[in-house]
C-alpha cells in the first residue's frame, strides 16, 4: 500500500464513509404523508375488523375497545365528519348500545326478587294500614327515640371534633408565639403580633380548605356528568348519520349502498330511543327509516327488522293495534324472503349459506308471533286498568252524592221541625 492509499483510507475513515455503522451509510427514512395515511388506515381497518368480529360473537367489551381505537385513529387523521369514519362510528355506536343493554340486564338480575308495586304487599315489610293504634304508637315512640339518640351522638361527635381542632390551633399559635418572642427578645409585644399572624394563618388555612372542598366538589360533579354508554351510542350513531347523509346527497359511490347504511343507522337510533324510553321519538325515527327503504326489494331483511322494531316501539307507546299490524308486516316480509330463497336454492351452486339463512328466518317467525301475543296482553291490561280507574272514580262520586243527599235530608228535617216548633209557639201565643 502506498502513502497515497494510506492517506485516502485515513481520510475516508475520519469522514465515516467507509464505516458501515455510520449515519451517512444508513440514513433514517422519513415517511411521506401518503405512507402515514396508508399506515393509519391499515391500523384502523385492523381494529375495525377485530371489533366487528367481537361484536359478531357477542364479546361486547372487546368490541367497544377495538372500535373506539378505530374511531380515534380515523377521526384524528381525517377529521370528525370524514367519510372514512362512517363505518367505524356506526359499529362503535352499535357496540355501545349492546353494552348498555348488558348493563341493564345485569341491573335487572340484581333487582330480581325485590317487591315492586302490588307485590310489595307480600314482602316481609309490615303494612302500616293493618297495624293497630297501639302498635303504631309504639313504633312512633321507638322511631322517635332512635332519631333522638342518633342526633345526640352526631352532635357529640361534631362538638368533640370542633374542640380538638380548636385545641390544636391554640397549641400551634402558642408555639409560634414563644419562638418569635425568644428571637426578638420582647415577649409581650411579639405575643400580640404572633396572635395576629396565627389568626391570619388560620384564615389562610380555612380558605385553602374551602378551596380544596370546592375543587373536590367540582371533580365529583365532572365525574357525575360523565355520559353513559347509551348517550355515547346516540352520539356516535348521530355522527354516522351525518356522514352517510353527506355521502347520499353528494352522489359519490353506489347510492343504494349508502342509503341502506343510512337507514341502518336511523334504525339503530330508534333502538337507542327505545332503550331510553323515548318511545314517541323511536316511532318517528323508525317510520322515517321505513320510508327511505321503499326503493329496496320488498323481501329485504332490513325492512323486516325495521317493521319489527317499529312494532316494539308502538307497543311501548300504547299504540297496540298499530304495533300488531307492524309485527304482522315483519312476518310477511320474512316469509316472502324465505320463499324467494328457497326458489333460488334450486339453481344455486353453493346452497349451504342460503339454507342457513332460511333456518335463521324460520326461527324468527315464532319469536315475532310471541311478541304479538305479548302486545295483545299489554292492551288487555291497559284496558282493564282504565276500567278500574273509571269504576273507582264513579264509586267515589256516587258515595259523595249519597252523603250530600243524606245531609240535605237532615237539614230539611231540621228546618221542618223548627217551622213546626215556631208554628206551635205562635198558636200558643195567640
Amino acid at each position: 500500500m502506498t502513502a497515497t492509499d494510506v492517506a485516502t483510507a485515513t481520510t475516508q475513515a475520519q469522514s465515516g464513509k467507509s464505516s458501515p455503522n455510520s449515519k451517512e451509510s444508513s440514513p433514517v427514512k422519513v415517511k411521506t404523508p401518503a405512507e402515514i395515511q396508508e399506515e393509519i388506515q391499515e391500523d384502523a381497518t385492523t381494529h375495525l375488523l377485530t371489533g366487528k368480529r367481537h361484536l359478531l360473537v357477542s364479546d361486547i367489551p372487546s368490541a367497544v375497545t377495538s372500535l373506539a381505537q378505530a374511531c380515534e385513529l380515523l377521526s384524528g387523521h381525517f377529521g370528525e365528519t370524514a367519510k372514512e369514519c362512517a363505518e367505524s362510528y356506526f359499529y362503535y355506536g352499535k357496540s355501545l348500545l349492546e353494552l348498555s343493554r348488558m348493563e341493564s340486564g345485569v341491573l335487572g338480575n340484581a333487582l330480581e326478587g325485590v317487591p315492586e308495586g302490588d307485590d310489595a304487599n307480600g314482602s316481609t315489610i309490615e303494612d302500616t294500614e293493618k297495624m293497630t293504634e297501639e302498635e303504631k304508637t309504639n313504633v312512633e315512640e321507638e322511631v322517635g327515640e332512635a332519631m333522638e339518640e342518633n342526633f345526640q351522638s352526631l352532635m357529640t361527635k361534631e362538638e368533640n371534633e370542633a374542640i380538638g381542632k380548636m385545641e390544636s390551633k391554640e397549641e400551634t399559635s402558642k408555639d409560634e408565639g414563644s419562638m418569635d418572642a425568644e428571637a426578638n427578645g420582647s415577649k409581650d409585644v411579639n405575643m400580640e403580633g404572633d396572635d395576629v399572624e396565627a389568626d391570619d394563618s388560620q384564615g389562610e388555612g380555612t380558605d385553602t380548605s374551602i378551596e380544596g372542598k370546592e375543587s373536590d366538589e367540582k371533580k365529583e360533579g365532572d365525574e357525575d356528568e360523565e355520559p353513559s354508554n347509551l348517550q355515547l351510542a346516540w352520539e356516535m350513531l348521530e355522527l354516522a348519520k351525518v356522514v352517510y347523509t353527506k355521502q347520499v346527497e353528494s352522489g359519490e359511490g353506489v347510492k343504494a349502498y349508502f342509503e341502506e347504511k343510512l337507514c341502518s343507522t336511523i334504525l339503530s337510533l330508534g333502538e337507542v330511543s327505545i332503550e331510553n324510553e323515548n318511545y314517541s321519538q323511536a316511532v318517528e325515527d323508525i317510520q322515517s327509516c321505513i320510508k327511505k327503504l321503499e326503493s329496496l326489494p320488498k323481501d329485504s331483511r332490513i325492512i323486516a327488522e325495521a317493521k319489527y322494531q317499529l312494532g316494539v316501539a308502538q307497543g311501548f307507546n300504547a299504540q297496540y293495534d298499530e304495533a300488531v299490524e307492524s309485527l304482522n308486516s315483519a312476518i310477511e316480509v320474512i316469509k316472502l324472503r324465505t320463499k324467494n330463497i328457497k326458489e333460488s336454492v334450486k339453481s344455486s351452486k353453493s346452497p349451504s349459506l342460503q339454507k342457513m339463512e332460511i333456518t335463521e328466518l324460520e326461527a324468527l317467525v315464532p319469536e315475532i308471533e310471541e311478541k304479538i301475543i305479548d302486545t295483545k296482553d299489554m292492551k288487555k291490561e291497559a284496558e282493564a286498568k282504565t276500567e278500574q280507574e273509571a269504576a273507582g272514580l264513579s264509586s267515589t262520586s256516587g258515595s259523595k252524592n249519597v252523603t250530600s243527599i243524606a245531609v240535605k235530608r237532615k237539614v230539611e228535617e231540621e228546618d221542618g221541625n223548627n217551622k213546626k216548633t215556631m208554628a206551635d209557639k205562635t198558636a200558643a201565643a195567640s
